[in-house]
């Protein structure tokens, strides 16, 4: 899926923190597939899950950013 089609390690080292409904999720909304709660539902999943993957991939990505700098020290 969406992890092989990738060269950002830092990247994909955040998808690897979702889980396979969360990376469902996140691939259609880089699809294009509208906003996260179009995402969501365009998942199967309920339109509330849309804003939790964003939240969460905003979490994330904030916390390899942190490691990123830790390790350039």
């Amino acid at each position: 899926m969406l992890h092989h089609q990738l060269d950002d390690e830092r990247l994909r080292t955040v998808l690897r923190g979702l889980t396979a409904d969360e990376a469902a999720v996140a691939a259609r909304w880089a699809q294009g597939a509208g906003t996260w709660t179009e995402s969501a539902l365009g998942a199967d999943l309920p339109a509330a899950y849309g804003e939790r993957v964003r939240r969460k991939l905003h979490r994330l990505g904030a916390r390899q950013a942190q490691r990123a700098v830790a390790v350039a020290r």
